[in-house]
C-alpha cells in the first residue's frame, strides 16, 4: 500500500481572511456571517455585490469562501462535495477576472493559497485515516472515508496529483481495483515526470486488474524513463507472461541477457517469472487430474452410450492435460538453466538456491501425479523414479540454501519435506529441529 506523510499547513484559515483589518462594508459583513455561521446571510451578501457588479472578483472570491465554509460544516466528508463544486467556480471566476486586469490584484495571491488550504484540510484528513492505525479503527469505513477525503480534495483543487494517489490507494485496500486504476491514471496524468514507485504501483494494479495491454504500456514507458531500473523489465515481462506472451517475454530478457550475459539479475528476472507461470500451470493441471479422477469413479456405473461419451470426456481431459505438461516442462528447463546460472555468478545466493530446489520440488509433485495415473506399472516405475530424481535435486539446492543461511527456518521446512519424501528419517528429525517444528 502507497502510504503518505500528512502534509504540514503552514498557515491557518484566520491568517488569510481576518488578519487585516478592512473597510470594505462586503468583506466586514460576509466575515462576520462566516464567523457566526451564518451562511445565509453570507451568500445573500455576496449574491447582491455579483448582482451589482458581474466583475466583482472581492465578491466572487468570498462566494468561493462561503461554500468552502457550508462544506466544512458538513459532518460526514461525503456531502462536502457539491460545496466544494461549487466554491471551486467561484475561485475560478474570481481568479479570471483578476488575471483580466491590467495590474494583478493582491488578493490573486491570497486566493491561491486558499484554495491549497482547503485543498490541504481535506488532503490530511483523508492521509491521517491511512497513517494513523488509531483513527483508522475509530473510524466508520476507513478507507471509503478517505476516498470521500480525497474527492473533496480533488474538487477543490483538480491540479494535485497527490489526492489521486492517495485516493487509488485507498481503493486499492478495499480491492476495487478497477476504481484504484482509474484514481492513478488520473495521477499519472498531471504529474509532469512521474517516479519509480509511480510507474510500479500503476504497472502492479493493471496487472492485478488484468489489464496486460495498460500494464505493458506503463512498463515500456517507465523503461524509457528509468532504463537501469531492472524492476521494469520484471513487470514487462510478467505483463507479457500472464497475457500469454511468453515468447515475448523470453525474447525481452534474453535480449537483455545477451548484451550483459554476466548480469545475474536478467537471469534472475527471467527464471523467477517465467517459473510464475509454471506455477499457475500447475495448479491447472491439479485441477485438471481431480477431474480425470472423478471421471474415472463414474465409469464403473455406466454402460453403453454413457461409459462411451465418459471415456470420450477422459481422452479429452488427459490430452488437454498432456498439452499442460508439454508446456510446463519446456518452461521448467529455461526456469532451471537460468536459475543454475544464477548460482553460477552468485554463489553465495540463498534465494536463487532456494528457488531451484522449489522448481525442482514442485517438477516432482507433478511427476509424483503422473505416477499416480499411470496406466501400467512399468510407467509408473518411471515416473516415481524421476519424481524421485528432482527431490534429489531439490536437496541439493535446499541444502546450499540452509548452508549459506543456516538460521533461515524456511530452508529446514523445504529440507524436512523433501527428506521425508525420501525416506530419510534421521534427516529429517534434524531439519525438523533445525526448523524449530
Amino acid at each position: 500500500m502507497i502510504r503518505f506523510k500528512p502534509l504540514l499547513i503552514i498557515f491557518a484559515l484566520v491568517g488569510f481572511l481576518w488578519a487585516c483589518e478592512t473597510t470594505d462594508p462586503l468583506v466586514n459583513e460576509v466575515q462576520l456571517a462566516l464567523v457566526t455561521g451564518d451562511f445565509e446571510t453570507a451568500l445573500e451578501t455576496v449574491n447582491a455585490a455579483i448582482e451589482e457588479d458581474e466583475n466583482n472578483y472581492i465578491a466572487h472570491f468570498y462566494k468561493g469562501n462561503v461554500y468552502a465554509g457550508m462544506a466544512e460544516a458538513e459532518e460526514d466528508p461525503r456531502d462536502r462535495k457539491e460545496y466544494y463544486e461549487r466554491s471551486r467556480a467561484s475561485f475560478d471566476r474570481a481568479k479570471s477576472i483578476m488575471q483580466g486586469l491590467e495590474e494583478t490584484p493582491g488578493e490573486l495571491e491570497e486566493l491561491e493559497e486558499t484554495v491549497t488550504f482547503y485543498w490541504a484540510e481535506e488532503f490530511n484528513a483523508g492521509v491521517e485515516i491511512l497513517n494513523d492505525d488509531s483513527t483508522f479503527n475509530a473510524t466508520p469505513e476507513p478507507n471509503y472515508t478517505t476516498v470521500a477525503h480525497m474527492v473533496n480534495a480533488a474538487t477543490i483543487q483538480p491540479d494535485s496529483a497527490l489526492s489521486y494517489q492517495v485516493m487509488a490507494s485507498a481503493y486499492f485496500n478495499e480491492n476495487d481495483i478497477e476504481e484504484a486504476v482509474e484514481a492513478y491514471e488520473q495521477a499519472m496524468s498531471l504529474l509532469s515526470a512521474p517516479e519509480v514507485e509511480d510507474y510500479e504501483f500503476m504497472v502492479s494494479i493493471l496487472l492485478v486488474q488484468e489489464n496486460y495491454d495498460r500494464a505493458i504500456h506503463y512498463a515500456e514507458e517507465a523503461r524509457e524513463s528509468f532504463p537501469d531500473e531492472t524492476t521494469f523489465v520484471q513487470l514487462l515481462a510478467d505483463a507479457y507472461l500472464q497475457s500469454g506472451r511468453q515468447d515475448e517475454a523470453i525474447s525481452l530478457i534474453e535480449s537483455l541477457i545477451a548484451d550483459d550475459p554476466e548480469n545475474p539479475q536478467y537471469r534472475r528476472v527471467l527464471g523467477t517469472q517465467i517459473y510464475q507461470t509454471v506455477d499457475v500451470i500447475l495448479v491447472d493441471i491439479g485441477r485438471l487430474y481431480e477431474e480425470a479422477f472423478e471421471l474415472r469413479q463414474e465409469f464403473r456405473g455406466l454402460s453403453g452410450s454413457d461409459l462411451e461419451e465418459a471415456e470420450s470426456r477422459y481422452e479429452e481431459l488427459q490430452s488437454r492435460i498432456d498439452d499442460k505438461e508439454n508446456e510446463m516442462d519446456e518452461l521448467t528447463e529455461v526456469a532451471i538453466r537460468e536459475m543454475k546460472r544464477v548460482t553460477e555468478l552468485e554463489p553465495d545466493s540463498e534465494s536463487a538456491h532456494a528457488i531451484l530446489g522449489i522448481i525442482y520440488q514442485n517438477r516432482a509433485s507433478n511427476l509424483f501425479d503422473r505416477r499416480n495415473n499411470a496406466e501400467d506399472y512399468e510407467e509408473l516405475e518411471m515416473w516415481d523414479e524421476r519424481a524421485r530424481d528432482n527431490l534429489r535435486e531439490a536437496m541439493v539446492f535446499y541444502e546450499r540454501a540452509a548452508e549459506i543461511e543456516p538460521d533461515n527456518p524456511e530452508n529446514w521446512q523445504s529440507l524436512f519435506q523433501v527428506y521425508t519424501a525420501l525416506g530419510m528419517e534421521e534427516e529429517a528429525e534434524e531439519a525438523m529441529d533445525r526448523a524449530g517444528m
